[in-house]
């Protein structure tokens, strides 16, 4: 279905301009099962956290692997740490 509307409502939603003008595409989620969704893949993240934290606070980790390993290690640690910000944001956007 498609509505036209003069102005899009203020939803978390995608958005695309096209030449035509915006729009916005109606999502609708089961909440509670997202919440569930999300919860469990935070627990993960966290999880996967501290054993990357704990790799890199291992002094000989740090000194014996070769430099890109350890640059691959603290990447990963931010892009987790981001995603987990990330899955943090849109549970707290559900309750």
């Amino acid at each position: 279905e498609i509505h036209f509307v003069p102005e899009l409502p203020e939803k978390d939603a995608p958005v695309s301009v096209t030449a035509s003008g915006k729009v916005m595409l109606h999502i609708e989620i089961d909440r509670a099962a997202e919440k569930v969704r999300l919860a469990k893949e935070i627990e993960r993240l966290e999880s996967d956290l501290s054993k990357q934290r704990a790799k890199l606070g291992t002094a000989s980790f740090v000194e014996r692997a070769p430099p890109a390993v350890v640059e691959q290690a603290k990447k990963l640690l931010a892009d987790t740490e981001a995603k987990l910000a990330d899955l943090r944001s849109q549970l707290a956007k559900l309750a």
